[in-house]
């Protein structure tokens, strides 16, 4: 979605560290929850998810990971000689990863499915902060927060509709998490310090307030919040599969004259794609090998794959391509990359993260305006249901094909 805020972006380095302690996270991982997994992936199928799926460079893992031939040595802490070794499986197993049919953990059948839906951000009141939030010539303000939890409330209908259990992280545009901005002051002034100390200059006072304010605002909306959801769906829900709602937006071209562009298309985003700086943390490390262990691309890729041919048919929107190092496409199917978020990592099932529309757009910023209706409209000369319901219909279809032997 727009970043209405630009120092968002900045603020974002290292913030896992100072959301770790600030949460009472253990210091170090606890490797040996991976113990139950020895001698259960082969060495081919290992690699293939490495470098294929969760860290396509080797230069990005070198100095964390070693493939033997019978195990994989992970360094567990850094600057120490610690290693975690996970035996291989004996033999050449190997499956094909890119048609996902060929290894699927979870039920065929979406009836008894147990499905997390993560309407993205919170809106509301907090739009503004978390930089989800535009207007134009005084019209209803956009709010992404919002606009998501309308499209997981119609989704879930749907879901319920064809025997789902459906569960939604939150169902109001308030937080879940229990902290505000000013739990946050501390780990922003000491952030702000470490900056300085680095700089070996200290900040203009002005500069340094706006510093230590925006960054508060983040790892309270954008670290505590998900690791609050998380906190619900890893403990408490313990899904089949989650699906995060989102929309996208393009960069504004003058960020002081908000202009509305041409674009408008669609992605569909799994877990993967971890690079060199995000495995040098020690929890991040982990927490991808946990993934790649539990076998669970194969469920996101299938889901992912089926939901993005049902964004294309349904909206006839091309899919997006992203071009720099921090996204990998995997599979065949157009507009489904991998990226390693801080939902679909730490969220512990497959995750299917969504991200169609261009907010900013003028197609779509006029269906926005429209709200949900319904039937269907004149849109730029073809009839068209509400934003909101074309979007869970897609998501919804995407998911009966994924389950597509269903018991109704």
């Amino acid at each position: 979605m727009v970043k209405v805020i630009t120092w968002c972006v900045f603020l974002l380095a290292s913030l896992s560290i100072f959301a770790r302690d600030f949460l009472d996270k253990k210091k170090l991982p606890d490797w040996s929850v991976l113990d139950s997994f020895q001698g259960e992936i082969s060495r081919n199928n290992f690699n293939y998810l490495l470098k294929n799926v969760y860290c396509p460079r080797s230069s990005w893992w070198k100095d964390w990971i070693v493939i033997q031939e019978s195990e994989v040595l992970i360094r567990t802490e850094n600057g120490k000689d610690n290693w975690y070794r996970i035996s291989f499986k004996e033999g050449n197993e190997t499956f094909d990863f890119s048609n996902s049919v060929s290894i699927y953990p979870i039920s065929p059948s979406i009836r008894g499915l147990k499905i997390a839906l993560d309407p993205g951000h919170i809106g509301g009141e907090f739009s503004e902060m978390e930089g989800r939030h535009f207007s134009i010539n005084g019209q209803k303000p956009v709010k992404e927060g919002e606009l998501s939890l309308e499209v997981a409330k119609i989704l879930e209908k749907k879901l319920q509709g064809v025997g789902v259990d459906v569960i939604l992280l939150r169902n109001e545009n308030k937080p879940v998490s229990n902290y505000r901005p000013s739990d946050f002051i501390a780990d922003a002034e000491k952030w702000v310090f470490e900056k300085e100390k680095v700089l070996k200059n200290s900040y203009p006072a002005l500069d340094r307030a706006e510093m230590i304010k925006k960054r508060s605002e983040v790892l309270f909306y954008r670290v505590s919040e998900i690791y609050a959801r998380a906190e619900i769906l890893n403990h408490k829900i313990k899904p089949d599969l989650t699906i995060c709602i989102h929309l996208n937006a393009a960069p504004w071209k003058d960020p002081d004259n908000h202009l509305l562009v041409e674009r408008n298309d669609y992605h569909v985003l799994v877990n993967g794609c971890y690079m060199g700086g995000e495995l040098a943390d020690p929890f991040q490390r982990y927490e991808m090998v946990f993934r790649l262990l539990q076998g669970w691309h194969a469920t996101e890729l299938k889901v992912a794959d089926n939901v993005s041919r049902s964004f294309g048919s349904a909206t006839n929107m091309p899919a997006f391509s992203y071009k720099g190092p921090n996204a990998l496409k995997v599979g065949d199917v157009d507009g489904v990359w991998a990226r390693n978020l801080l939902a679909n990592r730490i969220y512990q099932c497959p995750v299917v993260f969504l991200e169609p529309y261009v907010a900013n757009s003028k197609e779509t910023y006029e269906r926005i305006q429209l709200g949900n209706y319904d039937g269907e409209k004149n849109i730029g000369g073809e009839m068209k249901h509400s934003l909101v319901e074309e979007y869970a219909e897609s998501v919804f279809q995407g998911l009966l094909s994924s389950f597509a032997a269903q018991k109704m």
